[in-house]
């Protein structure tokens, strides 16, 4: 099912930055414990980035959202351990699953509710073997609650990787064109979503304070980029050994932030800074200031496996064949043999435009798977970048540019 709302969706990509405006709590679900609230959302985004981009030393554009959707779904076939490591990750702990489906879906519905000045898509699937017999709560459960449809495929023929790689392209407006490059025969099920994202500033930069200028690489050299430039009034942070802004998409919900260090530290001295602690008191700091930003013109794409970042994070028992659990998914013994990601994001004067897909793969047990003064911030180093969503803090995109690719 794929859920579409033209809308401006204001991107802060980095690791949730909220400006000093409410964000509407989601609605309490019927039963008892808590609700999946923006401290869930951050907690399972701050730290899938940390791990992901601990290195600092490349390149790194991730979708929390899209990973913990396709993750949620496979959360509703695990049981026992399995089920108790992907709660703790997933920051799911006093939750019932009727809280989280319910949660989910009313987070998704509440993305998509943005004005038509931006563009926001965001879809869910399951891909299947042809005659295996799944659970039908979990099937249903899925379909419910994050429209994700059914679809039987042979994985032994190669259509069926066309298929999967078709849909999230078309899912993607075409920046993700494929996520898969074969299926193992084996394979029994991939859960997949995809997001989409395009967004006009609401204060567009402009083309002509656009000139080329000297951004310097890690490794001491530097590299000619187009420096996009600003001055004026906008949401500020100074920090200890760094500074962030945050610029707002023209529905005014969604926002890009932006995280320079500062020339005395470094961006992996920054990343490790980001936790719920750290966050929650940057959030609440920011005013609006007077200054100067320099922002380079970029694209990035991206691709990883996530397997070992959530084996680290603490759920390792569903990607080990001895251990996984998923009998409420099918009453097979399998295993999580593989989380695939990949993300698109390109920013450049008028706004941003922002992909991302996740596919994880299920394989039966047995099979071997490998009033501040004026600030002046010129982002001429390696910096940190989140597209949240400020009503529900939810994590869209979090990534680190160290390497800034040309922007057409």
């Amino acid at each position: 099912m794929r859920f579409i709302m033209h809308g401006s969706i204001a991107a802060a990509l980095s690791l949730m930055s909220a400006v000093a405006i409410a964000s509407a709590a989601p609605s309490q679900p019927e039963g008892k414990g808590k609700t999946v609230t923006s401290e869930v959302s951050e907690n399972f985004a701050l730290k899938l980035f940390r791990l992901a981009a601990k290195k600092g030393d490349s390149n790194i554009v991730i979708s929390p959202y899209s990973v913990s959707t396709a993750l949620s779904m496979t959360y509703n076939g695990a049981r026992g351990r399995t089920k108790d490591e992907m709660q703790r990750v997933l920051s799911y702990d006093g939750l019932s699953d009727a809280a989280i489906n319910k949660q989910n879906a009313d987070l998704s519905k509440s993305l998509l509710q943005v004005n038509p000045q931006s563009e926001l898509a965001i879809a869910n699937a399951l891909f299947a073997k042809q005659n295996a017999v799944f659970n039908p709560n979990f099937i249903n459960t899925n379909k419910k609650f994050y429209g994700a449809q059914l679809e039987a495929l042979n994985f032994a023929d190669p259509s069926a990787v066309v298929k999967i790689n078709d849909w999230v392209k078309e899912n993607t407006k075409g920046k993700i064109p494929t996520i898969l490059d074969k299926a193992p025969k084996d394979v029994i099920l991939y859960l997949v979503n995809a997001i989409y994202f395009k967004g006009t500033w609401l204060n567009e930069f402009k083309k002509s304070e656009t000139h080329s200028a000297d951004f310097n690489l890690q490794d001491g050299s530097k590299k000619s980029v187009q420096m996009m430039n600003r001055s004026a009034k906008m949401l500020h942070l100074q920090g200890d050994n760094f500074q962030a802004v945050m610029l707002p998409y023209k529905d005014n919900r969604l926002q890009m932030c932006i995280f320079l260090p500062s020339p005395q530290s470094n961006v992996t001295a920054l990343i490790a800074r980001f936790n719920d602690r750290n966050w929650q008191e940057w959030i609440n700091k920011f005013s609006e200031t007077q200054g100067k930003l320099a922002l380079p013109r970029f694209r990035v794409e991206y691709k990883t496996e996530l397997g070992k970042i959530l084996s680290e994070a603490g759920m390792p028992c569903a990607f080990n064949d001895d251990c996984a659990d998923f009998k409420n998914m099918i009453d097979q013994d399998v295993f999580i043999s593989r989380v695939l990601h990949k993300t698109f994001l390109e920013v450049n004067e008028r706004g941003t435009e922002a992909a991302a897909a996740t596919a994880v793969e299920i394989m039966p047990r047995g099979i071997f798977v490998n009033s501040a003064p004026p600030f002046n911030m010129i982002c001429d180093r390696p910096f940190v970048i989140a597209v949240r969503d400020q009503q529900t803090d939810t994590i869209l995109f979090l990534g680190v540019i160290v390497d800034p690719q040309a922007a057409n």
